[in-house]
Formats: structure tokens, sequence, C-alpha cells
């Protein structure tokens, strides 16, 4: 597997043994998505391009499905360049019309 996993901490630290659920609260007629994705590249600052994964069985390469999407990391300044490297795995969460992640380089 190229890369490594990135793990959300806002929605619960797995390295750490924390919870391994994830709950939302959404406004009636709203909704809340996170996926998997991989790095593609680095657009521009904290912006990168990402290809949403789908996980298959324990021990086989995710596979990646879809087009490249732009995601925010929020873990990084925004008049920095990024620092994730191609193939990181990254939870990316749709916030309204943005796509946004926290991992830390």
């Amino acid at each position: 597997m190229a890369g490594r996993v990135i793990v959300n901490p806002l929605l619960g630290m797995m390295e750490a043994g924390g919870p391994a659920e994830v709950t939302r609260v959404v406004s009636a007629g709203g909704g809340a998505v996170a996926f998997a994705a991989i790095i593609k590249s680095n657009h521009s600052h904290n912006v990168y391009k990402v290809r949403v994964v789908e996980i298959l069985s324990a021990g086989q390469t995710p596979q990646e499905i879809g087009s490249e999407l732009k995601a925010t990391n929020l873990a990084e300044d925004f008049t920095q360049p990024g620092q994730l490297s191609a193939g990181t795995y990254v939870l990316v969460n749709t916030t309204g019309d943005k796509n946004v992640f926290y991992a830390q380089p």
C-alpha cells in the first residue's frame, strides 16, 4: 500500500485506541458525507487534489474510484505550501460545498 493512513482526530483517534464510532448531528434536510480518499497532488498551499477510494477486504489495497476533486487540509497554514505527499490516505468530510480533512504532516 503506497502512503500512510491518516485518521481524522476530529472523528476519533483510532491510533490512540479512541472511539471507533462517528456521530453527527444534522439539521432537517441537511446531510453530512465523509469518505476515504488518497492524495494525488498538491493544488495550492493547503488545498490538495484527492480521489475517492473504496476500502475492500483487509489486506487489499484500496481501489481508486471516480475523478479527482479538491479538498482543503485544515491542519496546515493556508499561507504556506502544503507538506503532505501524494499517496497519503485521508478521511474527507463534505461540509456544504467544501471538502475538508485534518491531517498533520
